[in-house]
């Protein structure tokens, strides 16, 4: 293998990358963030070239070096939208990596030329020449054009996908951030050559409104114009002799320099003038980049993950987006149905800032299991490769970017129900559908024990009926929690649930069999595979049907669960405590749901009336069911509860946080009295109760009792 044929590595200055192919330009593709640079970074940019300027006398080779950028040469000018044939800059480099630095490089630079300009006067030039280097600076910003009849004979040298579009004058349009700089700057050279007008950088309010990045590069040229403003005072003059003395270094021939000191050295303005000279010789021979140029866009991106140790790598979602964009075509995208879509998965993978990265790995591989059945890594790389190239071979891609849009819908208010704040459900999730789970109050239940327990492989499942069966979704919900529960209540580990719903999303149940009541199998169905492009025929009906077959038949450990009544025996010896703490707390929830207590019994209940004891209303206060109480104690316990049965259900029950603290390991008799107290109906009862019980409770036992609400489940 030739790694040139993947990679070229150059270690280059930013005259090489700027200059010495002066029609080489350089284009931002849809996917890059904003401009983002801070005050801070250009200061320590400034500082490190500062810093080289002062080693001149001592190295001859000492060199700035700002870090890589990473390029892929567009030489069939797929990635350039909007595009004029024939009238595009060659060649075109794609920057993968290094916006912000190359951005930052020209502002700089531009800085250092309208700062030199605005001292010359037509005497001077003369007398100057070649060392105040305008002739090399005016190429780092802009490439001549192709063609066209342009006022302005000049391409900026960068620009951004679908804001700009180079071309003649009479298509041409810079609206992004840094085209705009740009433009505007050669069109101010063009038409004030040297009369000492300053450069101003003009923003559009509503521009500025819509993205930061156009008051970014305002206010970072103006911190360049102080910081060289500083540099050029008295008190720098130490630093100005080395660089004077060592100007042959960046290229100022011996007789130039000899005439500039015997000549204009006691002139402030030509002394300034040449100072500004020597930094701007500084930028473009001493203050190298490690240039990495990709064969293809999969290498760049490959080589990018494994360089952005630090900062945030683009998402798989960010680099797919100007594929959706290709796809409806640019002029029709912004009143597209395609774009209202990505808005909500934006809205979504924006709505915790810090969370993106993470969200969008979750979204991805949730989507393709959804989309295509596929069982996708959370691998940058694999998650680029499948969206794009599915998309490429799918025949409904308008359905691709709607299922994907649903799937975040999805993620949306599973993130948020355990969080209790539906009003942020709206800002992304379509509202028919998130009234229906919060008019019904046991699916908003199910959904918040879902998310709690991160039983997201269910998510592919859940988008499907979303998206198609708005009407079933609530009975999905239910669906999905029941067999969660039947399933991993009576298990020690997992038993492979996570491949039962790989399989029905890829494969489905091609014959469903059920138990017959004397033990015989029969068939009762299928379910087709639920992935959307294998299905768009679904029923709540045969995905029940098939939930049912997998407790059959589907379990890696061989359990067969195919009754109520074989259920109950394997759950009644299960360790459920120690399983999994949020499925206990759920069973005993919905076990305490519109029930009383069985007169005469210990423990036992049965229904009660509507209104009774409502634990799956949203209104119920949850704090009740903060913890696990032990009814007989982990420790002391009694002879009816042995070591081996105190973590299973019967032995337990729920109680707020503070009371199970207070309550904590007391013997049974006394837990007896006080569970007896917290489910009194009158504050009579309650004290009689206590006062019963024999038991000299402690000042804050009591005080804990008496602040407590009613327990009706106890």
């Amino acid at each position: 293998m030739n790694i040139d044929n993947v990679f070229n590595v150059r270690t280059i200055d930013l005259k090489e990358i700027f200059v010495n192919n002066q029609s080489k330009c350089y284009y931002i593709p849809a996917y890059q963030r904003p401009y983002s640079w801070e005050t801070d970074q250009i200061v320590r940019t400034w500082q490190d070239i500062e810093y080289g300027l002062n080693q001149l006398d001592t190295s001859d080779d000492f060199i700035t070096f700002l870090g890589s950028i990473i390029t892929l040469n567009d030489t069939s000018h797929k990635s350039i939208s909007p595009i004029v044939r024939g009238e595009v800059p060659s060649p075109v480099m794609l920057i993968i990596d290094g916006q912000q630095r190359l951005t930052t490089m020209l502002i700089f630079i531009i800085v250092l030329e309208n700062a030199i300009s605005n001292r010359l006067t037509k005497k001077l030039i003369d007398s100057l020449g070649f060392a105040i280097s305008l002739d090399i600076s005016s190429m780092a910003y802009k490439s001549p054009k192709a063609s066209g009849i342009s006022k302005v004979q000049s391409y900026p040298k960068m620009i951004r996908a679908y804001d700009d579009q180079w071309s003649t004058s009479q298509k041409e349009q810079y609206k992004s951030p840094i085209a705009s700089f740009l433009y505007q700057y050669i069109q101010f050279r063009e038409e004030n050559e040297f009369h000492g007008r300053d450069f101003q950088y003009k923003v559009n309010e509503e521009e500025v409104a819509l993205e930061d990045s156009y008051k970014k590069i305002q206010s970072n040229y103006k911190t360049f114009e102080k910081l060289i403003k500083k540099f050029l005072e008295e008190d720098n003059r130490h630093l100005h002799e080395k660089m004077i003395n060592n100007a042959t270094q960046l290229g100022i021939e011996k007789e130039i320099l000899d005439k500039f000191i015997n000549d204009h050295k006691d002139d402030e303005k030509s002394y300034q003038i040449f100072i500004l000279s020597l930094i701007l010789r500084y930028l473009f021979h001493r203050v190298f980049l490690a240039e990495i140029t990709a064969k293809k866009e999969e290498y760049a991106f490959e080589m990018f993950d494994s360089l952005n140790t630090t900062g945030d790598p683009l998402t798989a979602f960010e680099t797919f987006k100007p594929k959706i964009i290709e796809h409806v075509k640019l002029e029709n995208y912004f009143d597209s149905n395609a774009k209202r879509d990505v808005d909500i998965i934006e809205a979504y993978l924006n709505f915790d800032v810090k969370k993106r990265n993470k969200a969008t790995e979750s979204l991805i591989s949730s989507f393709a299991l959804t989309e295509s059945g596929e069982k996708l890594s959370n691998k940058l790389r694999d998650q680029r490769i499948y969206l794009r190239n599915f998309f490429k071979e799918t025949n409904n891609k308008d359905g691709f970017i709607s299922n994907l849009r649903t799937v975040s819908e999805i993620y949306h208010i599973w993130n948020q129900a355990k969080h209790a704040n539906y009003s942020t459900w709206t800002q992304v999730a379509d509202t028919s559908i998130t009234e229906k789970v919060l008019e019904d109050d046991t699916a908003l239940t199910c959904l918040q024990f879902l998310s709690e327990v991160n039983h997201s492989i269910s998510i592919p499942i859940l988008s499907r009926f979303y998206g198609q069966k708005i009407e079933e979704f609530n009975e999905v919900l239910k669906s999905i929690v029941a067999f969660f529960i039947l399933w991993r209540a009576v298990r020690q580990s997992t038993a492979g649930i996570d491949n039962i719903y790989r399989k029905l999303m890829k494969h489905g149940i091609p014959i469903c069999i059920e138990k017959n009541p004397d033990g015989g199998d029969r068939q009762v169905g299928k379910l087709q595979a639920l992935a959307r492009d294998e299905n768009n025929e679904l029923s709540v009906e045969n995905l029940k049907t098939a939930f049912r077959h997998c407790l059959l038949r589907e379990a890696s450990d061989n359990i067969q669960i195919h009754s109520k009544d074989e259920w109950v025996q394997k759950l009644v010896s299960s360790d459920i405590y120690s399983i999994n703490k949020q499925i206990t707390k759920f069973m005993l929830i919905t076990a305490f749901d519109g029930v009383v207590s069985e007169p005469g019994s210990k423990g036992q209940v049965k229904k009660g009336i509507q209104g009774v004891a409502n634990t799956l209303n949203r209104h119920f206060n949850h704090h009740f069911f903060e913890s696990i109480e032990h009814i007989s104690p982990q420790k002391n316990g009694f002879d009816g509860v042995s070591d081996e049965r105190k973590h299973t259900l019967g032995n337990l029950t729920l109680l707020p946080q503070i009371n199970n603290s207070s309550i904590s390991d007391k013997p049974v008799k006394q837990k007896e009295k006080i569970f007896k107290a917290l489910s009194s109906l009158t504050r009579e009862d309650q004290d009689k109760a206590i006062q019963e019980s024999g038991v000299n409770f402690n000042e804050n036992t009591i005080k804990i009792i008496r602040d407590s609400e009613h327990f009706p489940y106890l």
